[in-house]
């Protein structure tokens, strides 16, 4: 077999595949055995019929058409591997010549992965902001400390933002009961925004026992109505803080002063804030990679791959948590359009990092070391609890290896990458990249730990009664 590529509109290329006549004889057999399998002709057995009884009852025509379909598959995925083509996508494959005797030529039109270019990369700017700790930074964090100390305490005053409030939901969609939506004794703090949307619009300035009615729109795309919340005001409770004193810091804390404690808050909320600067520095350092590339539109197939892996990622995640999709979109409030119009953006997203990263591979000529693909393939070896050499010979066999050197790849260009990218605040100010080498993975669960450790003391000493905790 021999194979020739041209290229043709777009990121599409013809392969001319030429086939020798003998090369098809195991197809032909192939064909032949599985037609004797499915074809009843009396006086054989199925599976059973001679090859001359079936080219006499069905014609060498049709046998041949058969064996050259059954063979195309892999005709054409030799010719894709011999000449290291990138297939997203098969359009169409025609048999030119040879349907009835000789040698076969194939054409295939497919579509190939895109190379595009990322000229300025080397220049790429980032605005994030500072992962320095400011005094407000601190202060909120000790404010989220006092809530949790506060008293609630029962006032005879119109709602407001922070008030904690006791309702009962009842709801209605065109006149018609809406029976998930009901609620009894509900507690809820006005200004979160995270039950209903419209309540806290809705009672603000409301007081005990009034009756608040008010409606919530379809969501955007929807064919339902809108619903009607029906909603009964039975408490109003105001969250009484404690002062900020050495006395409150040793009863909220390990520490004595509240020094100590400003201290301590200040240190976890730099490993935080630092944290999450890292994450968005890298993310809007793609964004503007992104930005660079010179394509204009991404290929469909390679969108509809990056879809339907997210999409399977998707089911397998609610389906492992017992959840339905009708009941996932009932408890977001969202339509079955609007989850796809998240993915397919999501997918286009991906599609557009794996082609930069790839771009970046290509032009800073990133290689990966014998030695460290052979440790990552180790870990998933282990990770699996799977013999190494039969991990490794599974891999190679499926093209799997090639994928894995490509990850490692990607992801050591991305890390050169980041090293050339400028980095300023809102300001314009620029930003060391100190905080870009430090590990601060578990910083965020280490800024709760003042909190957390006196979660059970601050209900305890609440004295709101059933509206402790709220």
């Amino acid at each position: 077999m021999q194979s020739t590529i041209t290229p043709a509109e777009g990121s599409t290329v013809k392969i001319i595949i030429d086939i020798d006549e003998s090369e098809l004889e195991p197809s032909v057999n192939a064909a032949l055995s599985k037609i004797s399998r499915d074809v009843r002709i009396p006086g054989f057995r199925q599976g059973k019929v001679p090859r001359k009884v079936l080219e006499a009852k069905l014609g060498r025509t049709y046998i041949r058409a058969e064996a050259i379909n059954e063979a195309i598959p892999g005709f054409l995925g030799e010719a894709i591997r011999s000449n290291d083509l990138d297939v997203i996508a098969t359009q169409t494959v025609n048999i030119k010549s040879g349907e009835e005797s000789g040698p076969i030529v194939l054409e295939a039109d497919v579509e190939v992965r895109p190379e595009v270019g990322i000229a300025g990369y080397q220049g790429v700017k980032v605005v994030i902001p500072t992962p320095e700790v400011t005094e407000k930074d601190i202060q909120d964090q000790l404010q989220r400390l006092r809530e949790q100390f506060g008293e609630l305490s029962e006032v005879d005053a119109p709602i407001s933002v922070d008030y904690q409030v006791s309702i009962d939901v009842r709801a209605e969609r065109d006149g018609e009961h809406v029976p998930n939506l009901d609620v009894e004794d509900f507690l809820y703090r006005v200004g979160e925004d995270g039950f209903i949307p419209g309540l806290d619009a809705a009672l603000t300035g409301h007081v005990i026992g009034d009756e608040v009615t008010f409606e919530v729109p379809a969501p955007e795309g929807s064919a339902d109505g809108p619903i009607t919340c029906f909603v009964k005001v039975k408490k109003v409770n105001q969250l009484v803080l404690p002062d900020v004193t050495d006395e409150w810091a040793s009863e909220a804390s390990e520490f004595e002063t509240v020094a100590e404690l400003e201290d301590s808050l200040k240190n976890q909320l730099g490993g935080t804030k630092k944290s999450r600067s890292r994450m968005l520095f890298r993310d809007r350092a793609l964004d503007g990679l992104i930005e660079l590339m010179d394509l204009k539109e991404l290929p469909q197939a390679l969108v509809q791959q990056e879809f339907d892996t997210l999409l399977r990622d998707f089911s397998s995640r609610l389906e492992s948590q017992g959840i339905t999709l009708e009941q996932y979109l009932v408890v977001t409030g969202s339509t079955s359009d609007q989850l796809v119009s998240q993915i397919l953006a999501d997918a286009q997203n991906h599609a557009r990092v794996d082609l930069v990263l790839r771009a970046l591979v290509r032009e800073m000529a990133v290689e990966v070391a014998d030695e460290d693909l052979e440790a990552e393939i180790k870990r998933y070896a282990d990770a699996g609890q799977i013999d190494l050499e039969e991990f490794r010979q599974r891999i190679t066999e499926n093209g799997q290896l090639k994928v894995v050197e490509l990850e490692m790849a990607k992801a050591k260009a991305l890390e050169q990458f980041l090293e050339l990218v400028e980095i300023v605040d809102d300001e314009g100010n620029v930003i060391s990249r100190e905080f870009l080498d430090e590990s601060d993975a578990k910083s965020e669960e280490a800024l709760t730990e003042v909190t957390e450790s006196s979660k059970d003391e601050a209900d305890e000493s609440s004295k709101g009664g059933e509206d402790d905790g709220i």
